[in-house]
């Protein structure tokens, strides 16, 4: 016995595979800007006061 709903194709989040894709898109796209801004935060950081000397 599945708890998969059957009117949304059996997806937990009630998402389109559309919607699904188009959310992963901006999830990916968002955890790669953050990554990037982080990045380069710890190196200005780091030519400002090197922790590892």
């Amino acid at each position: 016995m599945s708890n998969l709903p059957e009117s949304n194709g059996g997806s937990f989040t009630g998402l389109t595979p559309e919607a699904a894709k188009a959310f992963h898109g901006h999830f990916m796209a968002s955890t790669v800007g953050f990554t990037v801004i982080a990045i380069v935060a710890h190196t200005l950081v780091w030519f400002w006061r090197p922790w590892f000397a």
